[in-house]
This record gives C-alpha cells, structure tokens and sequence, in this order.
C-alpha cells in the first residue's frame, strides 16, 4: 500500500512538472510573421489535466498571416504607447498590446471607421501562467467614430482550464496549455443588454509565443460566428525558420489576362500560392510543385479573377512567406 502511495505520489509531482508554465516567451517580438490555416470549425473538446486533443484532421486552409509590426508603421499608434506592440491580420481590426509586470494587455483596435481603447487594458495573458491560472477584469471600452464616442463595458473571465498533449496534422506537441477566454461588451447603462460576446479556446506551447490553435465562437461580431485557426507547423524548427516575410515580384502590374511570379529557391515539396482580397478572402488558388531547389517561374491565369487590389501570397513548408500587392484591371 505504502509502494502504491509512493507511486501515486511521484506520477503527480512528475506530472505537475511536465506542466507548462507560459512567462516572457509568450510575448511576441516586433518583425515577426506567423502563418495560420483558417479551416472548418471543430468543437474544442473538454478540459482538465492530461488531456489528447486530435486535431490531426484539420485540413490545410487559407493561410493567415499575423504580422507584429512597431508603432512607427502602424495606423492609429497615435492613440496608444510608442512601445506598444502592433498585430496585423488580413479582415481584422489592427490590434494593440503591450506587456506589462505581470500580464500581456490589449489596448484597443484601429480601423478606418472607428478606434477602441480600453481603460484599463485587458489582461489577455496572466505572467506567469500556468494550469488553473484564473484571472477577472472588468473596465471600459470607449469607441470613437463618425464624430462621436460611445462608451460600453466590457468583462474578462479567463482561465488555464486544460493541459496536456495536442496531436496536430504534423504531429504531436506534448506539454500543451489551453486557455479558455470569456469576454462580453456590455451597455454601460443596460448590463444586460450583450453587445457582443465571445468564448475563445486557446493552445499554448513554451516553444513559440504564438497560440498553436485558437478556436472560437462569438456573437455581434461581423462573420463568421465560428472560426478555427491552427499555428502552421514550420515553428517547430525553430525561431529561426519561422516565417520570414520576402518580396515576391509579379508582373505586369496591374495586370489583365495572367501576371507572371517568380518564387525563390526552395527545397523540393509541394505548396500553394493565394490570392487574397482586401477583406481577407481567399479568391484564387494555384499549387505549386517544387522538384528540386531552384527558382521558379509560375505564369497564373487571372481572366477569372474581379478587377480589384489583391496580395498575392506565397508560404513555402520551411517557413518563408512572400507576398506582394497586385492590381487586376
């Protein structure tokens, strides 16, 4: 009996220290690109220790770049601290962050239309954080737009609900923490009335600073309701071969019937270049083959494609991401 207790004794404080535990290495850097496959949803499945989430199904998607970019090149830094950091995503408001003594705070969002800033900022990620971490905030968003401020609250409920393992389509990733985010923006003079809601699922490795899946679900917010998007595995070979953003040159620009691209070296694999619309969509794919590393010539059929500014979007398997503006006539 005592033996068993022993054993039962050393399996949890063995588990205890497989546990993750999220601190610096969970703040992005400025100058960094991350790729995301924005694929069907899939349900988050349940929480608690030692978990097996499979998710090797997941399709490759549209490809999502989430660029971290500085105040000095970002529209609307004006309104936020010149050390704050700046995420950049195809169809999303640009969104501001900042890392503070003991969490990783959003500060607000720009768009063309309206700007939102929070007071006090939302703790987004608790530092240190680790299983069963739980932390409230309630506060204010002010939004400012079309010549007038609007004033709603907002609540936070988030908590380190579930670690364990997270069997990706490249494989799997042990020591995983999973973060589950409630967030409500509610009428300042009428709490019951919810603006808008969203309960977001988020998984964690030490590894990288970037969530390896976020899956969510929210209401008010502009389509779609439900969204998955999964953390592209070339991470996993290091800071170094993450994506680095490269220019592709496609010509003629603007274009009409086809425009030509030339992609740089590669090793041999297969991958797909996008089209992307200004909101984010993907209008037009092509697969592109790699037999050998050298450069390649790839002309693309654009007679199908509305007139338009697009980007055109190339991500290589060893972590390159190359793009470019494109006009079609």
């Amino acid at each position: 009996m005592r033996a068993l207790c022993l054993m039962a004794f050393l399996s949890g404080t063995l588990n205890a220290a497989a546990q993750p535990t999220l601190a610096d290495q969970a703040v992005p850097v400025t100058g960094t690109t991350y790729g995301y496959h924005d694929t069907p949803f899939m349900a988050a499945g349940r929480g608690g220790m030692g978990v097996k989430w499979d998710f090797s199904s997941l399709p490759p998607g549209a490809l999502v770049p989430y660029r971290w970019v500085s105040t000095d090149i970002a529209p609307g830094a004006g309104a936020f601290p010149t050390n704050a950091l700046v995420l950049q995503v195809p169809g999303d408001p640009i969104s501001y962050y900042q890392q503070g003594d003991t969490a990783f705070y959003w500060l607000g969002t720009y768009t063309d239309n309206a700007l939102v800033r929070f007071d006090p900022p939302i703790p987004m990620l608790d530092l240190p954080c680790s299983l069963n971490a739980h932390w409230v905030d309630t506060g204010i968003a002010a939004v400012t737009g079309a010549g007038r401020i609007d004033i709603r609250m907002t609540v936070l409920d988030a908590r380190a609900d579930a670690w364990g393992t997270l069997i990706m389509p490249y494989g799997p990733v042990e020591n995983v923490l999973r973060i589950r985010y409630s967030l409500k923006v509610l009428s300042r003079t009428d709490p019951a009335v919810v603006h808008m809601s969203e309960v977001r699922h988020a998984w964690y490795s030490d590894a990288t600073p970037m969530p390896l899946l976020v899956i969510s679900e929210r209401t008010g917010w502009p389509p779609p309701e439900r969204t998955l998007r999964w953390l592209d595995g070339s991470w996993m070979d290091g800071p170094n071969r993450l994506f680095q953003p490269i220019p592709l040159h496609a010509f003629p620009d603007p274009c009409d019937e086809n425009v030509t691209v030339d992609l740089p070296a590669q090793q041999a694999d297969r991958t797909t270049l996008q089209l992307v619309d200004g909101s984010g969509n993907v209008t037009k794919q092509w697969p592109a083959e790699f037999t050998s590393p050298q450069t390649r010539r790839l002309v693309l059929d654009m007679n199908d494609v509305p007139s338009g500014v697009y980007t055109l979007t190339w991500i290589g398997r060893d972590g390159t991401l190359g793009s470019t503006r494109l006009t079609k006539r």
